[in-house]
Parts: C-alpha cells; sequence; structure tokens
C-alpha cells in the first residue's frame, strides 16, 4: 500500500484558486506546509525571449527586486533555462533542482539566495506547441530537514503547473484555446498512464471536470447531452470506487 502525496482537497482547492488573486498565496501556504518553502516565482518566457511574471509570493524582505533582478537579467544564468536550451524547441517539461551552493559566486546568486536566505530552488518548467515557457520555482529555507526537496513538493509542483496554465490562459485571452488545450492534454497524458482502464470519453470527462468545467460546459464542447456526462463520471468514479474527480489527483501525481 502506498501513502497519498497530500490531500486531494487540499489539490482541489489549488486548482480552484488559480483563477483568484489569493492563488499565490495559496500555493505558497500549501507548499510551505509540505517542505519549508519560503518563496514562489513563476514566470513565462514568450517565443521572443520575453520573460513576463506570472506570480511571486514570499515574505521575506526584496522580494520585488528579485524578481525584477531576475526578469531583467539573472534568467540567463539559471541552470534550469540552460537546461531548457539544451533540450530544444521540444514541448513538454522537466523539474530540475538548483542549489544555492552549486552556482558560481555572483549577484545572481548573492541576491537570489544568499542574501534572503535561501538554500536551494525546486522548478518545474514546461513547453506548450507555441513554444512558451512556463517555468514555476520554489525556494527553500537554509532550515530544511532534507537536502532534497520532499516527493510530496514534487508532486504539487506538478499539480501547481496545471493551474498556472489556467491562470495563463485567463490573463491571455487570445491564447486561451492553446493554453486550455495544454492544460487538458498534460492531464489526458497523465489519467492515461496512471488509469489506462479509462475509455478515451471518460479520461476526457475527468480531465475537463479537474480544470473546473461544468457539466453542461463539457457536454456543449463534447456535443453531448449533460446526462451523458455524468454517466461518464459515474463510470469512471464507480471503476476505481471513487466520489469525485478529485479522487484522481493523487494517482496522477505519483
Amino acid at each position: 500500500m502506498q501513502a497519498l502525496m497530500f490531500d486531494p482537497s487540499m489539490g482541489q482547492s489549488l486548482l480552484d484558486a488559480a483563477l483568484s488573486p489569493d492563488f499565490a498565496q495559496t500555493l505558497l501556504g500549501a507548499s510551505r506546509g509540505l517542505d519549508q518553502v519560503e518563496e514562489i516565482f513563476a514566470y513565462q518566457v514568450d517565443a521572443a525571449g520575453g520573460v513576463h511574471e506570472v506570480l511571486a509570493a514570499g515574505e521575506r524582505r526584496g522580494i520585488a527586486e528579485r524578481t525584477g533582478a531576475y526578469a531583467r537579467r539573472f534568467h540567463a544564468m539559471d541552470p534550469v533555462l540552460q537546461a531548457q536550451a539544451l533540450r530544444g524547441k521540444r514541448s513538454g517539461g522537466f523539474s530540475q533542482q538548483v542549489r544555492a551552493c552549486h552556482l558560481p559566486s555572483g549577484e545572481y546568486r548573492e541576491l537570489c539566495f544568499e542574501q534572503p536566505g535561501f538554500v536551494d530552488k525546486l522548478s518545474f518548467s514546461w513547453v506548450d506547441a507555441s513554444q512558451r515557457l512556463l517555468i514555476l520555482s520554489f525556494y527553500r529555507g537554509l532550515h530544511v530537514q532534507s537536502a532534497s526537496p520532499s516527493p510530496q513538493l514534487a508532486a504539487l509542483g506538478q499539480l501547481a503547473m496545471v493551474a498556472l496554465h489556467a491562470r495563463v490562459r485567463e490573463s491571455a485571452a487570445p491564447t486561451r484555446p492553446q493554453a486550455d488545450a495544454d492544460a487538458q492534454g498534460l492531464l489526458l497524458a497523465r489519467l492515461q498512464r496512471s488509469f489506462p482502464s479509462l475509455t478515451a470519453r471518460e479520461r476526457l470527462v475527468i480531465a475537463r471536470s479537474l480544470l473546473g468545467d461544468s457539466a453542461q460546459d463539457i457536454g456543449t464542447a463534447l456535443s453531448i447531452s449533460t446526462a451523458t456526462v455524468h454517466t461518464y463520471r459515474l463510470r469512471a468514479y464507480a471503476r476505481f470506487r471513487f466520489r469525485r474527480a478529485s479522487d484522481f489527483l493523487p494517482g496522477l501525481l505519483n
């Protein structure tokens, strides 16, 4: 028997808060409770190389200075972006831990790690089909219990990337259909991997449910009745003895 990474209700709350003004603080609170995270920072790099802040939250002094300096010049020194450059323009993502002690001495290490007292960061990146890069980083303080981030934080980071896609989609209306498809595609791939007995239609209904679509919205998008949407949901729930869509989350994150 394998223990759950974290409470599914917390994961659903995070998805529900994706578009709210409190999302950054909600994510910071969840990550702090899992692994001594003191600051979070997410940004997007467009196809032309421009860096745009998506969210930032933390209680250490100088957060605005750090995030601003990172967006203007330090991002080029980040091992996460350097690793992404080696991947080329392939869609997909990865996670990477960056330890302060492994960075060269200089302004980036001093301002973004040493001054605020961060021992490392765990970053998640994803490149969509339009070559936009989304990166989310969790900065851990000096009093961490382990040199490596916890599996719970890694699981939370994967879920948070889905929520961030929804947030970016909402803030950039012209690109919403593509961002919506990216988030849905990520969930569909994880559902197929973790719950292979689901039918294609059941996977699609569960994925859209996790993204916050109502049964009516799903029915309209798939050209089926609301009653049929409920039937697909109930069949999927019954197969695994689940009661709600959020019960799928732990399996998606393991």
